[in-house]
């Protein structure tokens, strides 16, 4: 019944979220729809980039070069006579002009220019619609009847952009008192297309054989072509001196317009924020002449909705039913390849959105993560106050993570194994209540378990007063036998802060012994499924670490590591090297070292000293040279009369020169401590 409740809860979650993104779809929320119009810029920018423009399209600037040679703008209409003769003698297929001319100059010059429109019957003017705050057309700016008239057509420059300021769509058509005003670039596309005539349907444009899909508002998708200077730009008194060769400009479909920075008409595009306003016009010519253009129409939108509904299902019921550890990299891997098609299809000229999908999945991942932490946390927690008490907290996490490795037996982990063990425990226990020892000894190791686990490791299990515990399992952990030298300073500096304050009190203060080993072991659950597990490790490397720490007590130090762990730790700490030794019950010689300090700190210059000259007296020694290795031992005994591994082997090279091993000898030491 339980389950049942929570699959109807699940299913309901599912049907809410994904309800409530495809309710913001329809409503167009203005910040998603302000990112959606980002990811429209990006995608050319960042994803598609430039591509190639129409060869057949090309720009007249009236640039800062033209300015400063033909004179102040604006410019007497002698200027533009001679531009309109040079493009017509050239064989241009159009001049689109972006500019027009409101007020006469003089009769002469301005029927001097209507002729020279006349004759050329290429060239198309620019007009201007002025707008109310409403939106309804206040009027219309455009050249005088004289020079009007003279014209092959007009076409608007009105330009619209988003919210933003980003011009991403074009008006191509503005209906005033019942008149039709195509926009300059869809004059230039009729141009191209040798089109003289429109035929205007709901929400589709049809110029010859092209279909021009459009909003109710005739307004189109603008497909760029890359960034300004994207077609050939000709400078304006170039081509009214006659310095164009005229096969560059025959057959073409010129725009002319502004580019100079003074005269301002720059406009914000996907690709740039100063793009002149004729290349935009150029653009919209070229998606009409090439088919190239841009649809987010009634098709779009189902497909936009079949994905908000699928990724968000999927997404939804994956997060809900999978692992963790898996959910997350799929999530990702989901959003990458949708991304990944979106971007194709805006290459074949569709928009889809990228926003509402992935919102979709987004909010799908979120409510299906929520839901399993509500449902599977509670239990959760259950298991873990239940386990912590007696087990890491690390391992009662793997067993939430993973259920399934809740079961006997184990896998090879490479780790390092602490065996810890208070020093004189019996004769601290001898003259105290029993009832103040538990109490005592609780206090010391709870301090010292506290540092272990500040430090990654795990306690394995309390050995009377010992301890034994562990890096590297069961999760693997880099830098563990660093981790377990540096866990065992910290120790040291608590254990020498309670014993002051158990000396303070009268009593025997407390300290430790501990050996060290790292290497590979079999880490795993170990007991009777269901009624006793403990999850720990064995193996030879296992038993080492525990002879080591009663190989330390013989050689007098606090701290007795093995080759395997100094390996993976010199670099960070100083040792002195002590012995070759063969432990009780193993065949195998380990290198054993003691713990000087952790490198960078402030070291003594006679511990210094001390580390030097035993290296060199364990060297005599191993070379047969013993009277010198004597020498150098006795020298550091009576500097440290302490130093047990000096009288050590003080005592054996005396017993070499009595009586000389064979010639065999390998200086292996057999250990009997266990």
């Amino acid at each position: 019944m339980r389950f049942k409740k929570q699959k109807v809860i699940l299913f309901l979650l599912a049907f809410l979220t994904i309800s409530g993104v495809v309710a913001l779809y329809y409503i167009q929320t203005p910040v998603l729809e302000r990112f959606e119009a980002h990811t429209y810029d990006l995608r050319f920018k960042a994803l598609r980039g430039a591509i190639a423009a129409h060869p057949d399209i090309g720009i007249i600037a009236i640039n800062d070069r033209s300015i400063a040679e033909l004179g102040r703008f604006p410019w007497t209409r002698k200027h533009y006579i001679a531009l309109i003769e040079q493009v017509k003698g050239a064989g241009a297929k159009a001049l689109l002009m972006d500019a027009f001319f409101p007020e006469a100059e003089s009769p002469t010059t301005d029927q001097a220019f209507a002729d020279a429109l006349t004759r050329a019957g290429n060239v198309v003017l620019a007009s201007a619609f002025d707008y109310n705050p409403d939106g309804s057309i206040k009027g219309k700016t455009s050249s005088i009847p004289l020079i009007a008239g003279a014209a092959r057509a007009e076409g608007h420059i009105n330009f619209h952009p988003d919210e933003d300021g980003v011009n991403r769509r074009t008006l191509l058509v503005i209906e005033d008192q019942d008149k039709s005003y195509p926009s300059l670039g869809l004059r230039g596309a009729m141009a191209g297309l040798n089109v003289s005539e429109i035929v205007q349907k709901p929400f589709e444009i049809i110029v010859g054989d092209r279909h021009i899909p459009t909003d109710r508002y005739r307004t189109m998708l603008i497909n760029y072509t890359g960034p300004p200077g994207s077609y050939p730009i000709y400078s304006f008194a170039d081509v009214a001196k006659g310095r164009i060769a005229p096969e560059e400009l025959k057959g073409k479909i010129l725009f002319m317009g502004m580019t100079a920075l003074g005269i301002y008409d720059m406009r914000v595009t996907p690709f740039d924020s100063n793009t002149p306003g004729v290349e935009i016009n150029a653009t919209i010519a070229d998606n009409i002449i090439s088919h190239r253009l841009i649809t987010r129409s009634g098709i779009e939108a189902l497909i936009d909705l079949f994905f908000i509904v699928t990724i968000g299902i999927f997404v939804f019921f994956m997060t809900a039913r999978v692992s963790p550890r898996l959910t997350f990299p799929t999530f990702l891997l989901i959003t990458v390849s949708y991304l990944w098609f979106a971007n194709y299809m805006f290459e074949q000229g569709r928009w889809l959105s990228m926003i509402y999908p992935l919102t979709s999945a987004l909010f799908c991942y979120v409510a299906a993560t929520a839901f399993h932490f509500m449902t599977l946390d509670r239990r959760a927690r259950q298991i873990r106050s239940v386990f912590s008490s007696y087990v890491s907290t690390r391992i009662v996490d793997q067993l939430i993570n993973d259920p399934e490795s809740v079961r006997i037996g184990g896998a090879s982990r490479d780790v390092t194994i602490m065996f810890l063990d208070v020093r004189s425990f019996t004769t601290f226990s001898e003259d105290m209540a029993p009832a103040r020892v538990v109490e005592v000894l609780n206090s010391y190791l709870a301090a010292l378990t506290l540092v272990i686990m500040e430090h990654g490791g795990t306690v394995d299990k309390f050995l009377g007063d010992g301890i034994m515990a562990y890096w590297g399992a069961p999760l693997p952990q880099e830098g563990h036998a660093a981790a377990a030298v540096k866990c065992t300073l910290a120790m040291i500096e608590v254990s020498g802060r309670m014993s002051e304050k158990l000396r303070n009190l009268g009593q025997i203060p407390l300290s430790f012994r501990v050996g060290i080993n790292s290497g590979e072991v079999i880490a795993g659950n170990i007991g009777l499924k269901g009624k006793k597990m403990e999850y720990t490790l064995i193996g030879d490397n296992v038993n080492l670490a525990a002879r080591l720490e009663g190989t330390a007590k013989f050689y007098g130090v606090d701290v007795l590591v093995s080759d395997g762990t100094y390996v993976q730790s010199r670099e960070n700490f100083i040792y002195r090297e002590l012995d070759c030794i063969r432990v009780v019950g193993k065949k195998r010689e380990v290198n054993i070292y003691e713990l000087i300090a952790e490198r960078g700190g402030i070291e003594p210059l006679e511990e210094k000293e001390r580390v030097t000259d035993f290296e060199r007296g364990l060297f005599c020694y191993r070379n047969r040279q013993w009277e010198e290795a004597l020498r150098l031992f006795s020298a550091i005994c009576q500097r440290f009369p302490a130093d047990v591994p000096a009288a050590i082997y003080c005592q054996r090279s005396r017993d070499m020169i009595a009586t000389p091993p064979p010639d065999d000898w390998n200086g292996i030491f057999e250990s009997k401590q266990k």
